[in-house]
């Protein structure tokens, strides 16, 4: 029995991880779904569970605990099942209201602090792409140099350069 479900619970926290880590925030909430019904499987297998034992409390003598499950586990998966329910259904609306917003699911997509200018104002991802300084300002002391060869070190402001047409 133990190793059956060993195998299933291995399979549902590979299947979790892969979903966890596709660009996608669906996938990431039904791969969260996936780790929280492998962990209540765990807990399940660590409380004791085989087919020949029985409910506690409930059996033929119930003075004696021979054959009986723990009956803490169970009672923690119910409130485990339950915590995940609502987690589930809050990043369900978490992810529909960032499509709304933003028109993308992808993590990748969304624009982050980086991504505006000091006016408020979104930076296109064409110009973010090829390094281009959208302001036409020289450096601030919000943009940050890389230091190499032909760089210059951090705080002295850099050459405007000219655009290159593609």
């Amino acid at each position: 029995m133990e190793l059956p479900m060993a195998v299933g619970i291995a399979v549902l926290f590979a299947a979790g991880t892969y979903l966890i880590l596709r660009p996608n925030l669906l996938r990431v909430v039904m791969g969260f779904g996936l780790y929280s019904n492998a962990t209540n499987l765990l807990l399940i297998t660590v409380g004791g569970y085989t087919r020949d034992s029985g409910a506690p409390f409930v059996g033929a003598d119930p003075k004696t605990a021979a054959g009986l499950m723990d009956p803490l586990p169970p009672d923690i998966i119910l409130t485990a099942i339950v915590i995940s329910f609502a987690v589930s259904a809050l990043m369900l609306t978490i992810c529909y209201r960032v499509y709304q917003d933003h028109g993308t699911d992808n993590p990748q997509e969304l624009p982050v602090d980086d991504d505006f200018t000091l006016e408020g104002e979104l930076v296109p991802a064409a110009a973010l792409a090829h390094g281009g300084d959208v302001s036409g300002a020289a450096a601030g002391p919000v943009r940050l140099l890389r230091m190499g060869k032909g760089r210059q070190a951090a705080g002295t402001p850099a050459p405007k350069r000219k655009a290159k047409r593609r």
